[in-house]
């Protein structure tokens, strides 16, 4: 991907992500999820353009993530929330780790930041 003949940019399938049950992994679960990423130049782009404007815009928005985490009313996850591209892999270990923490203690928070260009494993 991409190419003339394929309309998406990329797909997914979920059952191939890190951390699966043990049914999934022993293919005991039938069916799966896919998600197909199509790409467009109508509207906003899919991840932010590094330059001067948009990097002081995310430290605003950071330091008002930050006062939101503090208080643990929201918790900022993934891509979005670290203003770069990320490797699928990374953004579902990243959300994983999260609810990992959520159940050892009660609490949304990130065990790790998301570091790197993102284009490399973070396993």
């Amino acid at each position: 991907y991409p190419s003339s003949d394929v309309p998406y940019t990329r797909i997914v399938e979920y059952k191939h992500v890190p951390n699966q049950t043990t049914k999934v992994l022993e293919g005991k679960v039938k069916g799966s999820i896919i998600a197909k990423e199509y790409s467009t130049d109508k509207g906003e782009p899919y991840y932010p353009v590094p330059n001067k404007e948009n990097q002081e815009l995310y430290e605003q928005y950071r330091k008002l993530a930050e006062r939101e985490e503090e208080q643990e009313k929201t918790a900022f996850v993934g891509r979005l929330a670290s203003y770069k591209y990320f490797n699928m892999d990374q953004a579902i270990l990243n959300s994983l780790e999260m609810y990992d923490n959520l159940c050892e203690k009660g609490r949304l928070k990130v065990k790790r930041k998301l570091v790197g260009s993102g284009n490399e494993p973070k396993y």
